[in-house]
């Protein structure tokens, strides 16, 4: 069916082709914490090596030190095949956060946004990889670094889905201050503040009430958690916006989340720098995947007044 761009495929998306016109090493990761993807993850590696594809297994991604990034020096991969929920994928793309690889996820979680061959044609899906009908959904990436109120800067880390300054278990509430290249924003005293990729858009953002954006867009959602003042709503902003937070004042420690993963914690004065990255994600799609009944499904819209 040919796409809205006239192009054959939907817009967002481009064709797909490894670089030496076919997919020669695949590493496979998997969350073996899970029962079902246990069992599937040989049948997975069998059926990739049957496509002339040598496989790189780790059965357990969880256990894999990113901070480290440690399958970055590893060893060149066409292909990054996930087995689990967004979870797993959020993980693959921290492994190859400097480099990345073009990932397709296979969802065997309870959402699945970001992986899009479901378990049920997982093999069909893989096929259309290895035979070159794959599209790549280039998706943004959010770079986010710390300086202190000393003056000391953290290194950068990049997040697909979203980064969170949050309260954590402190008491009461904290106080932000918001400035856009400079210019002061706003003032928010609140439980936190959630800053989202359009991937990250269907993720903690909606569920603290932000709006859902097409993933092929290029933006920012920033989602205040439980602000004091009702006028505080979500705000999109475009991808040149240069964001810096700013803890005003916290009854306790502050926490830094980058994909649901802690990285720092902040205090008075502490400074949030933030920054689309020019370098976007590759996660791998095939051409009969429709992600406005991915969003049905998983959102359980009825999708008609039958």
């Amino acid at each position: 069916m040919t796409g809205i761009d006239g192009q054959g495929h939907p817009p967002g998306t481009r064709p797909w082709s490894p670089p030496a016109g076919r997919v020669r090493s695949v590493l496979l990761l998997a969350d073996g914490h899970k029962g079902d993807v246990s069992e599937a993850v040989g049948e997975v590696a069998r059926h990739l090596e049957s496509l002339d594809a040598s496989v790189e297994t780790h059965a357990d991604v969880r256990s894999l030190d990113t901070d480290e990034g440690q399958l970055e020096a590893g060893g060149e991969h066409d292909l990054v095949v996930v087995l689990g929920g967004d979870g797993s994928v959020l993980t693959a793309a921290r492994l190859f956060e400097r480099r990345p690889v073009p990932t397709i996820g296979i969802n065997f979680g309870r959402v699945g946004f970001l992986a899009s061959l479901e378990v049920s044609g997982w093999r069909e899906g893989l096929d259309d990889v290895f035979s070159g009908r794959a599209l790549v959904e280039d998706r943004m990436r959010l770079g986010a670094s710390v300086v202190r109120e000393d003056g000391v800067a953290r290194p950068a880390v990049l997040a697909m889905n979203d980064v969170v300054i949050s309260r954590g278990g402190t008491p009461s509430m904290a106080e932000f201050e918001l400035l856009s290249a400079g210019r002061r924003v706003t003032s928010y005293r609140a439980d936190g503040l959630i800053f989202a990729t359009p991937s990250g858009s269907t993720a903690y953002s909606l569920a603290a009430g932000g709006p859902i954006l097409d993933p092929a867009l290029r933006a920012v959602v920033l989602t205040p958690i439980s602000a004091h003042a009702l006028s505080h709503r979500p705000l999109v902003l475009g991808p040149e916006a240069s964001l810096e937070a700013r803890v005003v004042n916290a009854g306790g420690a502050v926490t830094l989340d980058v994909d649901g993963r802690m990285v720092t914690e902040l205090g008075p004065g502490d400074r949030v720098l933030l920054e689309t990255s020019a370098i976007p994600y590759p996660l791998l799609t095939t051409r009969q995947f429709d992600p406005w009944q991915r969003l049905r499904d998983r959102l359980g819209w009825a999708g008609n007044f039958g």
